[in-house]
């Protein structure tokens, strides 16, 4: 997690997506050379306990979402690329050059896929 307030990009994608798909998650983060971006996610639980979690990555142009390899345990921080997650259709989402409200409705029409082909305490859809 980085200290700085969100980007008003950030800002403006998060308020939008998370207005489309209630029960997000929001996490801001900053590279190594100073570049910040976020991620918005979505866990799946049955029995009190996380069994999947979706996750897209923003950062003002590139949209990048996938299923988290571990729930968010070791990849959250770590851009989607960078932890080898599939963003390759159908499963996942690799967008560029999109501005924060365009950003959100396409995050959310994907994660609302995937939510709504999941069933209650089922495993990662494939």
């Amino acid at each position: 997690m980085r200290d700085s307030e969100p980007t008003p990009d950030e800002t403006t994608f998060f308020h939008h997506l998370s207005a489309l798909v209630p029960g997000l998650d929001d996490w801001y983060h900053a590279d190594d050379d100073g570049g910040l971006w976020m991620m918005a996610s979505y866990d799946f639980t049955a029995n009190n306990a996380v069994c999947a979690t979706l996750r897209v990555d923003y950062d003002g142009q590139k949209l990048r979402g996938g299923w988290s390899p571990a729930c968010l345990n070791w990849d959250d921080g770590v851009r989607a690329e960078e932890a080898l997650i599939s963003t390759a259709s159908p499963e996942g989402l690799h967008l560029d050059d999109l501005g924060p409200y365009d950003a959100a409705v396409a995050a959310a029409a994907w994660f609302q896929t995937h939510i709504s082909h999941r069933e209650p305490g089922s495993q990662r859809s494939s």
